[in-house]
């Protein structure tokens, strides 16, 4: 459908955006996400993008650098696990 056959129909464009008291969010950092899949844990799914999410939370800066740790030891084959 082009503009020219939208003439006399109501319509226009909207930019989703976040409100002023919401802080920028990053889905690395979702406790429920796995980055392997793009799997959420609590919808069991995909998981659909952190900036409208109601499940989202946060983990700590620690525990963000201990799971990108865990995510580059598999990434090399290493594993927490040692066979003899």
């Amino acid at each position: 459908m082009g503009i020219n056959q939208l003439q006399g129909t109501p319509w226009h464009l909207e930019k989703v955006h976040r409100n002023e008291d919401d802080d920028r969010r990053y889905k690395g950092r979702c406790r429920h996400y796995f980055d392997s899949n793009d799997h959420c844990s609590l919808r069991s799914g995909r998981c659909m993008g952190s900036a409208h999410c109601d499940e989202y939370e946060a983990m700590s800066d620690a525990e963000f650098k201990e799971k990108q740790e865990k995510r580059r030891k598999k990434s090399k084959g290493e594993d927490d696990c040692y066979w003899y």
